[in-house]
């Protein structure tokens, strides 16, 4: 009988104590959920001594756009992965009949046969791969992007049929793709694309789709530019290199207009 007085004291300390903290743990809980995002500054000594606001955060409305983004681009690699594959048995055991009489490599035949099962179901194979393509770059995919500069001529032609165009027309097309393959990669590397970076400072140095003739100033702005977002990244000091490289073949307004752009670039 003691006893109870003694329970019933022990069970009210207990529920003063979870009173008392439980609301402290759970208001910290929700003031880190809406803490504000860490800005670090960075400074990069070939700047002129510029200081760069950068906020590690990525956007809510990028993280829902990247898994359509890959899917597309899965989407577009398997269409791509069809586009030379026979489409039925009699095809098939035509095409081996003459890598066999060819003494075609056994990998090759091997790999053909892997595909053709795979491809056999693949019902969009007709599809515009390289549109996906563009359009998945244009999502943010950096895998998008590098894959539309591995394209050789020849195979933009084929998969964008340029071959019942005239050849005044296959150029002006094949202009209007290049243009195009550089709009959808600057907005792949803005969204945080390495590979996409990495294409533009070496596209630029050979091309600038708007003049028709090179552009240092936009390869080295995107080197900045790499150099000042991709800290972590295995080819840092190789474009660290590009940079210097082009730095010394350069004026110095050409430089200072370079490094306004890059940060134009990092602010976008």
């Amino acid at each position: 009988m003691r006893s109870t007085p003694i329970g019933l004291l022990t069970g009210l300390c207990l529920s003063i104590c979870v009173l008392v903290f439980y609301p402290q743990d759970q208001h910290k809980s929700e003031h880190i959920k809406v803490a504000n995002p860490v800005v670090e500054q960075v400074q990069h000594p070939d700047l002129t001594n510029t200081i760069i606001n950068t906020t590690h955060q990525q956007p809510e409305q990028e993280q829902v756009q990247a898994e359509p983004a890959e899917a597309l681009f899965k989407q577009a690699m398997q269409i791509r992965q069809c586009r030379n594959v026979p489409r039925n048995d009699e095809a098939f055991n035509q095409w081996l009949e003459e890598a066999l009489s060819r003494d075609e490599v056994h990998e090759i035949i091997e790999t053909m046969k892997t595909r053709y099962q795979r491809c056999l179901n693949n019902t969009s194979r007709d599809e515009n791969y390289v549109q996906k393509l563009i359009n998945a770059a244009k999502m943010g995919s950096d895998k998008a992007a590098d894959t539309l500069w591995r394209l050789a001529p020849a195979e933009v032609h084929q998969a964008l049929n340029f071959s019942k165009l005239t050849r005044d027309e296959q150029v002006a097309r094949m202009k209007a793709f290049t243009a195009q393959k550089y709009q959808v990669t600057e907005q792949a590397a803005l969204l945080g694309g390495e590979k996409a970076t990495l294409q533009l400072i070496r596209g630029y140095q050979y091309l600038d789709p708007d003049t028709g003739g090179q552009n240092y100033i936009q390869a080295l702005a995107y080197s900045h530019y790499f150099l000042q977002t991709r800290q972590d990244s295995e080819v840092y000091s190789r474009v660290e290199w590009t940079r210097n490289y082009l730095e010394q073949r350069m004026t110095l307004d050409e430089i200072t207009q370079a490094q306004q752009l890059a940060g134009e670039l990092h602010n976008h």
